[in-house]
């Protein structure tokens, strides 16, 4: 067993955020680099970590431990396409499991955290339930997935928000005075409530410095860090700065800014085979994405502090910056989705993809070097994106684009 192990869950309240894809592909990138990797799905009521990986019929899984047919979790562990990268999967029957009984939720974790592996990722269902928030707080290392929109932020900062007040219950449940205090403290219509973890803290050490002392010690010693995905220019990136600043200043939480996955057609295409894009040779744009956030996670882990989001993640955006153009042409009795965009950095390139009824029927990725220098050195990369993407849908009008049986 390795003598030191890093256990991340991954979650971030609200479901379609990319948790699950987010943490396949994590696991995926760390055991590509010769890490010994296990992930767990802890969704149980909705479990799907499993069709990441094209399967379909689990051999094995959680319910297997949890109704005792595996005496411990490491037997339900399942090999992947990916060297040194295994998977406990939540499929099977869950009926009567979806919420465990306290002692086995507390088996589970405890089995968790002895899995052999250098690398334990924990992938949440969405939601703010207790048993999730004890999931993500499994270890003191989490990962919370954004995406840029509004519903999304606001969900990842309850689920925060939950977090905090959920820690300092169980830190004070045998004190019923201060245990009262954290409980009126997020009801709107006790006389109790407050506004920031740091106005709870107050009222605490009024009546206790010490027990205010201990919670302050109980939320800095967890450091979550935040992936925002989906992400399509580096406007989006805003949303991480305003996130991280509330999480601090209304929660008392300090985070560590992991990286972006940008919205590309790569990683929709990926997820449609069912498979991780890191095992995807075409999603090459994703995995320079991935890579940031390895080194990031990887640094984080290791105290070093992670990447700050306005500074070294706005030019981290301005060197991969992506925009694009969506339409949707209807032709011949189908509708046609075309896709295209540019893909920033060292080396641009326009891509343009049609897709039909969830099939790829004409994709074209072309560097801008080569754009460029085909044309004499002129015209904007913009430019020629708008012209490639009017060549497509046009080559749909014309009848060039059309569906096979």
């Amino acid at each position: 067993m390795p003598e030191k192990k890093s256990i991340w869950s991954v979650g971030g309240g609200k479901g379609g955020v990319g948790k699950s894809i987010a943490t396949a592909n994590i696991g995926c990138a760390l055991a590509q680099r010769g890490k010994k990797v296990v992930l767990v799905d802890a969704d149980l009521g909705g479990a799907n970590l499993h069709t990441y990986f094209g399967i379909k019929h689990p051999s094995k899984g959680l319910d297997d431990f949890l109704k005792g047919r595996a005496s411990t979790l490491e037997e339900t562990a399942i090999e992947t396409e990916v060297r040194g990268l295994r998977l406990i999967t939540g499929g099977g029957e869950f009926l009567g499991i979806a919420n465990p009984a306290f002692a086995q939720k507390q088996r589970l974790l405890s089995h968790i955290k002895q899995l052999e592996a250098d690398f334990i990722l924990v992938d949440l269902g969405a939601g703010s339930t207790y048993n999730i928030l004890d999931f993500f707080a499994v270890s003191n290392e989490g990962i919370v997935v954004l995406v840029p929109e509004p519903a999304a932020i606001q969900n990842a900062y309850i689920f925060l928000k939950s977090f905090v007040y959920r820690r300092l219950q169980r830190l004070f449940a045998e004190n019923e005075e201060i245990a009262r205090m954290v409980r009126d403290a997020t009801d709107a219509r006790s006389g109790g409530a407050v506004k920031t973890f740091s106005d709870l803290c107050e009222k605490i050490a009024s009546t206790d410095r010490v027990a205010a002392k201990g919670a302050i010690a109980e939320i800095k010693s967890f450091r979550p860090r935040v992936l925002l995905n989906m992400a399509a220019t580096k406007e989006d990136l805003k949303v991480v700065d305003a996130f991280r600043s509330a999480a601090t200043a209304f929660l008392g939480l300090d985070t560590d800014y992991i990286g972006v996955l940008y919205s590309r057609p790569s990683v929709k295409a990926a997820a449609r085979r069912m498979r991780p894009f890191m095992c995807d040779k075409s999603a090459d744009d994703a995995h320079r994405d991935m890579d940031w956030i390895i080194e990031s996670l990887l640094k984080a882990s290791q105290g070093e502090g992670a990447v700050e989001p306005l500074e070294d993640a706005e030019e981290a955006a301005r060197e991969q910056e992506v925009f694009g153009f969506n339409d949707n042409v209807s032709h011949g009795g189908a509708v046609y989705h075309v896709q295209t965009e540019v893909q920033g950095g060292g080396s641009p390139s326009i891509e343009t993809i049609i897709y039909c009824g969830g099939r790829i029927f004409f994709s074209k990725k072309s560097l801008w070097n080569d754009i460029s220098r085909a044309n004499g050195g002129g015209g904007e990369i913009k430019d020629f994106a708008t012209r490639q993407h009017r060549a497509a849908m046009a080559a749909i009008k014309m009848d060039k684009i059309t569906l096979k049986g």
